[in-house]
């Protein structure tokens, strides 16, 4: 049985439309998953045939796997239905064989210059439609909607307002674009999916297979046994461990969240605490070194640095988010009057055991250490299998069986169809605003509404990817901004990787920001608490996500920009203004109740030192001195006990 109906890859309502496959259907699966998984890794061996042979591979592999997955709706499944998605498999796969078939004809397409038959133009809309298809089951209308906007854009663009007017494409010239040159359909979006992306998949899938997984959430839960707000803690650690390898906060959230919530829940969190406090941190995932989740590989290409220039600009803002969380959480803890655990109440922690097992964070080790040794993520994600697979021979010599091997192979290229098809889904944006440059008249959009202000462009942009990326996960939402926001920043003096950070971070929150927010409605399932509401708590826990990006576009040091003096300043005063900011958020200071205008003198103070600054820095310190002194003195008395 596949980890997407067990794990619950996409939405909610994506999780009720995965076939319960058994019998030859399911066996059938397993050899497209296996096979899929075996050709991404032979190609990370011996190096990635021509991109008309790999990439529409890559976009084949994950349709005819996905249409014997997913269901096209909710209701019971049936033979009609089972026999039309095995006819979209045969369709997809149809559509390879056609490119194989016309490969030379397609090697050497011109645009505009060279002629398409009827039977190509056949396949070409046969290929969207199957795509436009699997997104709908997989991942939602959303992403589908933008791209017929940027469609219809390409087509009628000479019809459209003068401030993005431009001349329009015809069908005919679009779609032949868009399937034979390399920057349309199977573009850079698809070429990123089909390598890092996809090897990360394969490290998630051994890691959880070989009980690397299960050694960080045990490793989290003993750490923080002994907490106040233990639980909660345990998970921001677990979470947030394995989320920088899975990619999918929404996978992330049942993954540990099966332990993790009700293990909160028992300890005295309210349903929708528990469910938000996993999907925040699941969802923090994305942006926490080594890996963070995939998408730092399409930032990477994007802006043509390596990848390890992406986590040293990273770590810092991660590290923030992650103690934000934590004291948001131990705040929550003193309000809801949880006291720390007697040593004596508090399980054993077998500190030599997990010493004997210190081997298991070797696959970590080798990504960080190859990475930043200046090799290529290729060669760090491959060497980090291998050193998976020698960490489970030795933890559990049945999980590298040949069956377990082949079972892992199998999950690995089960689990990659929802955020392939995504990618593939935005990749069509990607190329129609390649085809016609209107990201060029986007960015001129937004920086004519915000005219000279840079707070309104950065309020724009924030706006905007938020928005786009509701309801995808991060990579898809990315990449739908990343080819046009950006440069608005740009255009206001942000450096390349500031701006595009800035769009990264909104990417990835938009997965607890309601209307849609994926993973933390995946959080409020499992714990038993409206989807709604768990949003809004999660928004609240995680309001760091939401102020951290403004404060690194205003000053780099917390990316690692500047002299060592000027980082270390900014480091130690945003880690005191996360504080403030819990406490202005929970109403709590050093466990003591604050009134409603100590809550703003609070929330002043976390502003002025997150914010790096001199001027800044002082107020922020003044205001903290305030604090203290309301604490200490004027409400003396009054103070929680922990």
């Amino acid at each position: 049985m596949s980890l997407l109906s067990t794990l619950g890859v996409g939405t909610e309502d994506n999780k009720k439309v995965a076939r319960q496959l058994n019998g030859p259907l399911d066996r059938i699966v397993s050899v497209l998953a296996i096979a899929m998984t075996v050709y991404h890794i032979y190609a990370a061996i011996f190096g990635i045939p021509e991109w008309l042979v790999h990439r529409p591979l890559h976009v084949v592999f994950a349709l005819s796997i996905g249409f014997l997955t997913y269901k096209a709706g909710k209701r019971k499944d049936t033979s009609v239905g089972v026999a039309i998605d095995l006819l979209l498999a045969l369709a997809s796969v149809s559509v390879y064989v056609y490119i194989l078939m016309n490969f030379k004809r397609f090697s050497y397409y011109q645009f505009m210059v060279t002629k398409l038959n009827a039977m190509d133009y056949f396949m070409i809309v046969l290929t969207f439609l199957l795509i436009f298809e699997l997104t709908r089951r997989t991942t939602g209308w959303s992403i589908i909607i933008v791209g017929l906007v940027f469609m219809g854009y390409t087509l009628y663009a000479k019809y459209m307002p003068s401030v993005i007017r431009g001349a329009s494409v015809s069908l005919k010239n679009y779609l032949s674009y868009m399937f034979c040159v390399s920057d349309g359909l199977f573009g850079s979006t698809v070429n990123i999916s089909s390598t890092y992306v996809f090897l990360f998949i394969v490290f998630g899938v051994f890691l959880e297979k070989s009980g690397v997984g299960g050694y960080f959430i045990d490793f989290a839960t003993q750490c923080t046994a002994g907490l106040r707000g233990g639980a909660a803690k345990a998970s921001i650690l677990a979470s947030g461990l394995f989320g920088s390898i899975s990619g999918s906060a929404v996978a992330n959230v049942y993954a540990t969240g099966t332990f993790t919530i009700p293990l909160m829940k028992k300890t005295g969190f309210k349903n929708e605490v528990a469910g938000a406090t996993e999907a925040v941190a699941s969802s923090g995932g994305a942006i926490m070194p080594p890996v963070m989740g995939s998408t730092a590989f399409l930032m990477a290409d994007f802006l043509g640095v390596s990848y390890a220039a992406i986590c040293k600009a990273a770590l810092i803002p991660a590290i923030l988010y992650y103690l934000s969380l934590w004291f948001m959480l131990d705040l929550e803890a003193v309000k809801m009057g949880m006291k720390r655990v007697p040593k004596s109440e508090r399980p054993f922690f077998d500190g030599k055991a997990f010493i004997k097992k210190i081997y298991m964070v070797a696959p970590i080790v080798v990504i960080i250490v190859v990475v930043l040794s200046g090799k290529s993520v290729f060669r760090a994600a491959f060497l980090a299998i291998v050193t998976t697979i020698i960490v489970g021979l030795i933890h559990d010599r049945k999980s590298m069986s040949l069956r377990g091997l082949l079972n892992i192979l199998d999950e690995s290229g089960r689990q990659s169809v929802s955020i392939a098809i995504a990618l593939t889904c935005a990749s069509i944006v990607v190329g129609t605003i390649n085809l016609t440059g209107v990201g060029l008249k986007l960015t001129s959009l937004i920086i004519r509404v915000a005219g000279s202000s840079m707070w309104l462009v950065l309020l724009l942009t924030m706006i905007i990817t938020i928005i786009l990326g509701m309801g995808l996960p991060t990579p898809a939402a990315y990449m739908l901004v990343a080819v046009f926001a950006p440069k608005a920043l740009q255009q206001f003096g942000l450096p390349d990787i500031t701006a595009h950070m800035f769009c990264f971070y909104y990417a990835a929150f938009s997965t607890i920001t309601p209307p849609v927010a994926m993973a933390a409605y995946a959080g409020g399932n499992l714990a038993g608490a409206p989807a709604t509401k768990t949003g809004f708590v999660a928004c609240r826990l995680g309001m760091a996500a939401f102020i951290i990006p403004w404060v690194f576009s205003l000053s780099g040091a917390l990316l690692m920009q500047g002299t060592p003096l000027q980082i270390i300043q900014a480091t130690i005063t945003a880690l005191i203004g996360t504080y403030a900011l819990a406490s202005g958020a929970q109403g709590f200071f050093l466990e003591q109740r604050l009134p409603w205008f100590m809550r703003g003198i609070a929330l002043a103070c976390a502003l002025c030192m997150i914010i790096s600054g001199t001027l800044t820095d002082l107020i922020g310190v003044a205001l903290l001195a305030v604090l203290i002194i309301y604490v200490k003195f004027l409400a003396k008395g009054k103070a929680i006990a922990a």
